[in-house]
């Protein structure tokens, strides 16, 4: 959790701001957005914050809140906000946003089947009305053909590199001010991309992503479709936000992304060397060059699921075996595990057989915080909520990591353990159960719960074996903070 004090601007009527020009905007708040009893006191975005706000800054927030607008005055204040992830932008009013004649549509290809073949004729079907629709077969078994539209031209690679060069390749064609990457498998009509291009509205924006959803496929009772519905990694979820790494959205898939092409090409777009992971790679790069990457889930569009248990492992290992290189490309990103110390004692101390002392642990928190925070309203209330909910966040955190990323190392351990045996069973089982009774999947708890370690087991083998290919242990080494030590006051920033 980080300490802001924010003050607004002056209301000098000045609308620009680092030579862009703000149109008639309206927001909504994040869901972590609180201010207690309506005062100076801020805690939003993700991660979560404390900001503290001038008079003029209440004002602003009390507009926020009440109407979803802010006064021009108070952009400066806005953009720190949404650059936290506590605000999010609704659709621009002004008209700025692309249009269906500055968007060229690029589909990677590597057609294994005659299915393959006819997806990709169904999307170039329904995107007829685009400028330019580019297929990059990346040297396919299955050549695709010519196509005669005028607007459909299809280039084919001489050898296979991947989705992300192949992506690359489409882009040095690209004439278009805006570029929709969409793979074959997935599922959308023009009005789906129409409608996300509405929702470009700030600047230095380069990605905006929709909500990518596994298709509903249930006549046969596939059991891993219904599961993928419940827990695709392709799906972000319900909340919009600033996507960024340690984020509650670190990344979006590029099953679909609208890009800025300019953007783009100053980074010099996808990372070619990358089979997998070259998506979260583009985000971040983006992001560390100054750009902003966008998630919209009320846009949706629909992803095939797989069809196997053998499928299903391997895509899933083969996101783990990325986390290696993109551990050692983006240092600190991919730790398996970020909560803080004073979490890990709490949970270590109820592990080793001693809750007492974790849960003096867990009161010495809630006091350390509280006098940390002594300027919010309630100080000793809201200490306790920030440190119970916080130790609950890490507690789950902690049981992802031991049954996704560590679980080798708890197996061995359970093996000569008994009380290792049992924290091994109770994280799990007790997420998992929680999961299936919060999302209510298409499938009994025993499958769910069967799927989920085939999952995560699948992804932590993958993230092993990507370790020992690359020597790079950042991917395994989790992210110990020193909250609540961290909270210390900063000096004020004037926004």
């Amino acid at each position: 959790m980080q300490h802001n004090t924010l003050l607004s601007a002056s209301p000098s009527g000045d609308t620009s701001l680092n030579g862009y020009r703000f149109a008639v905007q309206r927001y909504s708040l994040d869901n972590s957005w609180r201010r207690p009893k309506k005062g100076n006191v801020l805690i939003a975005g993700s991660p979560l914050r404390i900001f503290r706000l001038s008079a003029a800054g209440q004002k602003i927030a009390e507009s926020l809140e009440q109407t979803g607008e802010a006064p021009v005055s108070g952009q400066l204040l806005v953009t720190r906000l949404i650059d936290a992830g506590a605000l999010h932008p609704l659709p621009s009013l002004d008209g700025n946003a692309p249009t269906l004649a500055d968007i060229s549509i690029v589909i990677p290809l590597f057609a294994r089947s005659e299915n393959d073949i006819a997806r990709v004729r169904g999307l170039i079907a329904e995107f007829s009305a685009f400028p330019h629709v580019l297929v990059v077969d990346d040297a396919s078994p299955i050549a695709f053909p010519e196509m005669p539209n005028t607007n459909v031209t299809v280039h084919r690679r001489e050898f296979n590199q991947g989705p992300g060069a192949a992506r690359n390749a489409g882009l040095t064609f690209i004439s278009t001010s805006h570029v929709v990457f969409i793979d074959s498998d997935v599922q959308c009509t023009p009005e789906d991309i129409c409608e996300l291009a509405k929702w470009w509205s700030l600047p230095k924006l380069a990605v905006l992503a929709p909500r990518v959803k596994s298709l509903n496929w249930f006549q046969n009772g596939a059991v891993i479709a219904a599961y993928e519905e419940a827990r695709s990694p392709l799906d972000m979820g319900a909340l919009p936000a600033r996507v960024r790494a340690g984020t509650r959205v670190s990344y979006v898939p590029s099953a679909l992304l609208l890009c800025d092409v300019a953007a783009l090409r100053a980074v010099t777009g996808f990372d070619e060397s990358m089979r997998t992971g070259e998506d979260v790679d583009l985000i971040w790069r983006l992001d560390a060059a100054g750009y902003s990457c966008r998630y919209e889930p009320s846009i949706e569009v629909q992803h095939l699921p797989r069809t196997t248990m053998q499928q299903l492992a391997q895509q899933r290992m083969g996101y783990g075996e990325s986390a290696a290189l993109l551990a050692k490309k983006h240092r600190g990103a991919l730790a398996p595990l970020r909560v803080s110390g004073w979490s890990t004692g709490v949970w270590a101390s109820i592990a080793l057989g001693f809750p007492l002392i974790g849960g003096v642990v867990a009161a010495g928190t809630a006091v350390a915080l509280s006098r940390k925070l002594r300027f919010l309203p309630d100080a000793e209330k809201e200490s306790v909520r920030l440190a119970t909910l916080g130790h609950l966040h890490a507690g789950k955190q902690i049981a992802s990591a031991v049954t996704r990323v560590w679980w080798p190392i708890a197996l061995l351990l359970a093996l000569v353990s008994r009380r290792a045996r049992w924290a091994l069973c109770i994280a799990a089982l007790v997420p998992a159960l929680s999961d299936w009774w919060t999302t209510r999947p298409h499938l009994d708890p025993i499958r769910y719960t069967l799927l989920r370690w085939v999952d995560d087991m699948s992804y932590g083998f993958g993230v092993w074996k990507g370790v020992v290919r690359e020597g790079n242990y950042d991917a395994l080494i989790p992210e110990l903070s020193s909250w609540p030590s961290n909270m210390q006051q900063k000096s004020p920033t004037e926004v």
